[in-house]
């Protein structure tokens, strides 16, 4: 119960899972709404190169962004599911801990009735 109550629950769900969806939004609206450069097909090979190198170099500044973000968000998903993994061994040491007492407790029940 302690590590469930040290946990920043309400910080992860109100501030980084609201940031991490706009960003994510973001990042899909930009790369999503780039466009190859516009290129008059009567300009120079190297015209068109430089603008193929210019629009490969701003499709991979993008990416380097989403890798960013993805990074940020597999790492704030491994610990909540770090969190998660405590929760879940404390969870069933509880569980097990109040069944044996309740066992223990049965059976002191009935060894009293038993020896009335």
């Amino acid at each position: 119960m302690r590590a469930a109550s040290k946990f920043p629950w309400e910080k992860l769900l109100k501030v980084a899972l609201p940031v991490l969806i706009d960003e994510t939004k973001r990042l899909v609206a930009k790369i999503s709404n780039r466009r190859p450069p516009a290129v008059d097909s009567n300009s120079t090979p190297e015209v068109k190169i430089k603008a193929l190198e210019t629009y490969v170099e701003e499709v991979e500044e993008d990416l380097k962004e989403a890798v960013k973000a993805l990074e940020k968000t597999a790492t704030e998903l491994s610990a909540l599911a770090s969190a998660g993994r405590v929760l879940t061994a404390r969870v069933m040491v509880a569980l097990i801990a109040s069944g044996f007492a309740a066992i223990l407790g049965i059976g002191c029940w009935i060894f009293i009735l038993l020896h009335r």
